[in-house]
């Protein structure tokens, strides 16, 4: 193999070191290597890098799509949407 880049090379290195863990494996693996470098240059924290891996490939998002949630800080947000959900549960539990 010749011509890697020193760029490119810490990118594997960093891949490598994410992929670890055999659970971690079975997701990382399923994932396009931008979509790698996206979360490898955007996110520091294994937990949050596997959050976004398992919901780009339960969404299909491209790489695009990856940065812009990255950037939303969709995970910080998820679970904290409003939702009408107890009050109308509560309406047709009465019913």
């Amino acid at each position: 193999m010749q011509s890697l880049s020193p760029h490119n090379l810490k990118y594997m290195r960093a891949f490598a070191e994410a992929r670890r863990e055999e659970t971690v494996q079975a997701t990382l693996a399923q994932v396009p290597w931008y979509h790698h470098v996206a979360l490898l240059e955007r996110l520091k924290a294994l937990e949050t890098r596997l959050w976004y891996a398992q919901q780009t490939i339960e969404h299909g998002w491209s790489r695009n799509v990856l940065v812009h949630q990255i950037e939303a800080r969709a995970f910080e947000r998820q679970g904290r949407a409003l939702t009408n959900f107890d009050r109308t549960s509560r309406r047709r539990s009465r019913s």
